[in-house]
């Protein structure tokens, strides 16, 4: 395989010439990478999997893990022809390729489907994408498929011979581990809270300190003395969100706050543990608004726009690190209501506040972060404010 790369130096290409780079570099390597996989495919088929997996990860310089899934994926598209022709045509990544290859061992899938969607949406949209298809086709509702992935969970502790350091591995089913998640988000930001701003941790090290605090307890108060376990007053929250049919009358499309489909069947037995937010919309009224007395979202409004917004509408951040930004600005007279808010991260939150980026509605209803040069229709009309620029870092909301 022969890759001719353009002799023009990119500080001399345009802004269009360097979109074009990206394009057919894109396309290139999803090319290689299909060659390679299918290459690694037929020897294990040859030589059987540990002489492919050898052979793969001594000239890849990848990690075993890499190996091995790089090679599964090889395997899988042997019998998924639509998935590996785009996949060696480069209309589609190795990461679409592996998902499409993973789903289609999880159910019966329409491959032409996932393949024209695969095309359309970056890697980690698909993925939702993917798990909905896959459970909308199942005849269960999912629920074997949550079963598998129930059975599949595992939990393992070791220590680097290297470091000396402790390592800790846990894989869960969706529901578990959005609790585990929600759990040390929220124990990580009461830490962030509690800290002197002139000596803080790293992130890493904050949440590896509040997973220690999860699991033992360990703060002590300066006198010696333990301090009582703080969660929050409350255990692990879960958003779930559902479609109601009101023809029917029966939730459907149910989900977690990410986007995580979720059996009918599982959504009634959490309600009945009162652990959740059930947030069920059957039309776009929610009688929720806080109205202007109230600055800071409250726990069910941010509940709820993890639901809508699943993550942060700039950069897709998770939403345990995002803030509720106030589209019409809260000092301007806006209101703290939901159609009002959005998610954005830190980062995302500093570019609409200190950079002039801004937070638009797209005709579908979805909100989305653009730069100040981009145009579009802006969610609502924003009110122009002095506070507005100078900031060091955006205030909460």
């Amino acid at each position: 395989m022969r890759v001719v790369l353009p002799p023009a130096p990119v500080k001399g290409a345009s802004v269009e010439d360097l979109k074009e780079r990206i394009r057919t570099a894109s396309e290139a390597k999803a090319k290689v990478e299909a060659f390679r996989a299918e290459a690694a495919a037929e020897l294990a088929r040859r030589a059987g999997n540990g002489f492919a997996e050898k052979t793969l990860r001594d000239k890849s310089g990848q990690s075993t893990r890499g190996t091995r899934q790089e090679l599964e994926t090889g395997k899988g598209l042997n019998e998924l022809p639509v998935t590996s022709d785009a996949f060696g045509r480069g209309k589609i990544s190795y990461g679409h390729a592996k998902i499409i290859v993973k789903t289609a061992q999880d159910g019966d899938i329409d491959e032409q489907e996932l393949v024209d969607k695969a095309q359309k949406q970056p890697v980690d949209v698909f993925a939702h994408t993917a798990r909905r298809h896959v459970q909308q086709r199942n005849e269960d509702d999912g629920m074997s498929i949550l079963r598998r992935q129930r059975s599949n969970r595992k939990a393992w502790i070791r220590v680097d011979r290297g470091s000396g350091m402790t390592v800790l591995h846990a894989l869960l089913d969706p529901i578990n581990g959005a609790k585990t998640k929600g759990a040390l988000s929220r124990m990580t930001n009461q830490m962030w809270r509690e800290e002197d701003s002139r000596h803080r941790p790293t992130t890493g090290q904050r949440m590896a300190d509040a997973l220690v605090e999860l699991l033992c307890g360990d703060r002590q108060e300066e006198d010696g003395k333990k301090k009582k376990k703080k969660q929050g007053g409350q255990g692990p929250v879960l958003v779930l969100v559902a479609q109601y049919d009101p023809i029917t009358q029966m939730i459907r499309d149910a989900r977690l706050g990410d986007g995580t489909p979720l059996p009918v069947e599982v959504v009634k037995d959490l309600a009945c543990q009162g652990r959740i937010l059930p947030a069920i919309f059957d039309s776009r009224g929610q009688v929720l608004w806080a109205g202007t007395s109230r600055r800071v979202a409250s726990p069910t409004q941010k509940m709820l726009l993890i639901a809508r917004d699943h993550n942060c509408v700039g950069c897709g951040a998770d939403p345990a690190w995002c803030q509720a930004h106030h589209l019409v600005y809260w000092q301007d007279g806006g209101p703290t209501d939901i159609d009002n808010m959005a998610l954005l991260c830190s980062r995302c939150h500093h570019r609409v506040h200190d950079q002039d980026w801004e937070v638009v509605q797209t005709p579908s209803g979805k909100y989305v972060l653009r730069p100040p040069s981009s145009g579009g229709r802006r969610s609502r009309p924003v009110k122009t404010s002095t506070a507005r620029r100078g900031r060091s870092r955006p205030p909460p909301g």
